[in-house]
């Protein structure tokens, strides 16, 4: 038989015996049989042990979240659907103390500078930005320039006051809750000023949910006294009692912010970092990369100028904290220093952190709402 009919036999060999019936199967031995019976039973174990190693892995399916189901994840209370599992979330915040329009700033007033500051808050994209300082009119030119759907939450602390309002990105969270409440002796009581403080001073909180987990974080913006130390004092522990109050819950993920007009040396400080108190921890001393190098967050218009206000060193003067629990950790945060024209968008610099956002089988159950 030459090469071709080697690879190419001729049509009278039947190509597969065992679909013609001239073919005769020849009998199998036993020890054809035994060996049929043991390779069946190592293929079955071997897909067994291969189907139980994916399904126990842990693993979400490639393309993001999965719905826990059995006993895979935690579920809501009263049985209903189960949690959303999902990988961890980048979530960034910013507060931005806006300095109110209408102070006798000269070139540094607000015409001259929310062209800037509106801009900036564009390009930034915090997914929830707590502002102080804030007026009616100012809060409204800003909302109505937003290039992405931001809306706003938060009441003026007094009649024709400032606001401590927080913006959120509608895209990336939604509101669950909210509300205010006065740093004095009757929080409850609107427009109340408390102990030796110069101002009324106010808290507004948000609860919100991720739109693309469904995870739940709380958000507290304030702004403390910045002549009354009793009030700064009082006013720590009365903010803090309150959150406690609100989350309901030792390990709910929060966030406080603001400007607390006071230094990290200080009593109130401490009160926010330590188990005498909140035991927070801040976004710029934890985070993994911080991004430039000022710390300072007060410059009172002269910028990177100032080297700190009443005689501190610069990175003292880092008045405006971003403060969170422990479940998340912060990849970056940036004191914002930039300037147009030897014009700064406010007396204060804006700070912004990106926090990695746990997995959600890491966080307390989400609420029924």
């Amino acid at each position: 038989m030459n090469n071709f009919d080697t690879f190419f036999p001729s049509r009278s060999t039947p190509r597969n015996p065992y679909r013609h019936a001239e073919y005769k199967r020849p009998g199998q031995t036993l020890q054809d049989r035994f060996f049929v019976v043991v390779g069946t039973i190592v293929c079955f174990l071997l897909f067994i042990t291969f189907t139980g190693s994916r399904t126990d892995s842990g693993v979400p399916p490639v393309g993001g979240a999965a719905v826990a189901v059995g006993g895979a994840g935690p579920r809501l209370k009263g049985g209903e659907a189960a949690r959303v599992l999902s990988t961890p979330l980048n979530l960034k915040i910013m507060t931005f103390n806006l300095r109110f329009a209408g102070g006798a700033d000269g070139y540094n007033s607000w015409d001259y500078r929310k062209a800037h500051l509106i801009e900036l808050i564009n390009r930034y994209h915090p997914a929830v930005m707590g502002t102080q300082e804030g007026l009616k009119d100012q809060l409204a030119e800003i909302a109505a320039k937003m290039e992405h759907p931001y809306d706003r939450f938060g009441i003026e602390r007094e009649t024709n006051g400032e606001f401590e309002q927080i913006f959120y990105d509608t895209s990336i969270v939604e509101r669950l809750d909210g509300g205010n409440f006065w740093l004095s002796e009757t929080p409850d009581e609107p427009g109340t000023k408390g102990w030796d403080a110069a101002c009324v001073r106010l808290v507004t909180w948000c609860k919100f949910r991720i739109l693309a987990t469904k995870q739940e974080f709380f958000f507290f913006n304030t702004q403390l006294d910045h002549v009354g130390e009793q009030s700064r004092a009082e006013g720590s522990k009365l903010l803090w009692n309150r959150m406690k109050q609100i989350t309901g819950s030792d390990d709910a993920p929060l966030f406080l912010l603001g400007d607390f007009n006071t230094y990290r040396h200080t009593s109130t400080y401490e009160y926010f970092t330590t188990p005498k108190g909140a035991n927070l921890l801040e976004a710029w001393k934890t985070a993994e990369k911080t991004i430039g190098t000022v710390s300072y967050t007060y410059h009172g218009w002269a910028g990177v100028d100032n080297d700190g206000e009443r005689g501190a060193v610069p990175a003292a003067n880092h008045i405006d904290w971003i403060f969170y629990r422990p479940q998340m950790k912060v990849l970056t945060t940036e004191v914002i220093t930039e300037s147009r024209n030897g014009r700064y968008p406010s007396d204060h610099y804006p700070i912004q952190a990106e926090f990695l956002f746990p997995s959600a089988i890491d966080l307390p159950p989400p609420s029924a709402s």
